[in-house]
């Protein structure tokens, strides 16, 4: 009887772990909250989960707009598509010469680049240089090529195979393919008792504490094991706008926690020491959009995010995200 029951129960159980692969993939059900929730403060911003979204007009965001922001995800999961229109970038050193310390063929967006100004007017970062910036995905893979045939020279074919998929991902995998992301250089003094590459110059130590007051994140901080980054990105970092890197550094989210705090909260407020409320909002992308109610007296700044969701940060007159 009991080896019945238990064969009986087989069929029974592998429906139920194929209900639950099915459901990996699928979007969360955002959570309805009774009150608000504070996921984090810091310097004086505090990052809340909102139990009710502010109210006001819906607008709607077409997808072209929306691929344009600046929270897209880009992995070797989430490729960006490749009929996408890349996003707009422009020659930093054509833009405003050396007052950004780059490598002549750095492109990123404008938006970017006047970040980049702020960040150099209080600190020159004298002895940082820029080295990379938005790679086409032809460039992506020349440059995995490039890394294959150096790796080649020392070790066997399949080995020398994984190691530059590791270090260095395929055309449209990568952060690169974004506008708003760049490598730098450090150089002067270095301080050798530092694990961290970041960290082992005054200038890195300076961009390690500050750089997020600028809107500017260091995507794959070695302390996060939910930014799932390559070793030899350890100096790479991407502007996502003001309002999403205060709101990361008050919550003490990397890229990964703050997207799934938005996918699993829908709307949170970002409270500074100056200004209005900062509101961010998330709704599932629909076949040609996204859209967003917005209050009076608010400015939007949408962005898709890659994962089947689109982003809106909402500021008042103000900008409370500093």
């Amino acid at each position: 009887m009991e080896a019945k029951l238990r064969k009986s129960l087989i069929p029974v159980l592998v429906a139920l772990m194929l209900m639950m692969l099915c459901c990996e993939g699928l979007p969360r059900a955002q959570q309805t909250l009774a009150e608000d929730i504070l996921l984090g403060q810091r310097d004086g911003y505090a990052l809340y989960a909102l139990a009710d979204a502010p109210q006001g007009e819906e607008r709607f965001f077409d997808s072209d707009t929306l691929y344009q922001g600046e929270l897209l995800y880009v992995s070797p999961g989430h490729p960006l598509d490749s009929q996408r229109t890349h996003q707009q970038a422009r020659n930093v050193r054509h833009m405003v010469g050396l007052y950004i310390p780059a490598a002549e063929t750095v492109t990123l967006s404008e938006a970017t680049i006047y970040a980049l100004c702020e960040l150099a007017e209080d600190n020159p970062l004298l002895s940082t240089w820029i080295t990379e910036g938005m790679r086409s995905p032809e460039a992506q893979r020349l440059l995995q090529s490039q890394t294959f045939e150096s790796y080649r020279a020392t070790m066997p074919l399949a080995q020398a195979m994984s190691r530059a998929i590791a270090d260095v991902p395929d055309g449209g995998c990568s952060e690169h393919q974004l506008a708003a992301c760049f490598d730098v250089r450090l150089g002067g003094e270095m301080d050798w008792s530092q694990s961290d590459p970041l960290l082992r110059t005054e200038d890195g130590r300076w961009l390690a504490e500050n750089a997020w007051h600028y809107g500017v994140i260091r995507r794959y901080p070695p302390d996060q094991p939910e930014a799932a980054g390559w070793d030899s990105e350890r100096l790479h970092f991407r502007y996502v706008g003001k309002a999403h890197a205060a709101a990361m550094h008050a919550a003490g989210y990397c890229l990964e926690k703050y997207l799934q705090a938005l996918h699993r909260y829908g709307a949170l407020r970002l409270d500074g020491p100056q200004g209005k409320p900062c509101y961010i909002l998330c709704a599932q992308m629909m076949k040609n959009g996204a859209a967003f109610v917005l209050p009076d007296g608010y400015e939007a700044a949408p962005s898709a995010d890659n994962l089947g969701y689109a982003v809106c940060v909402l500021t008042g007159n103000q900008d409370s995200a500093g």
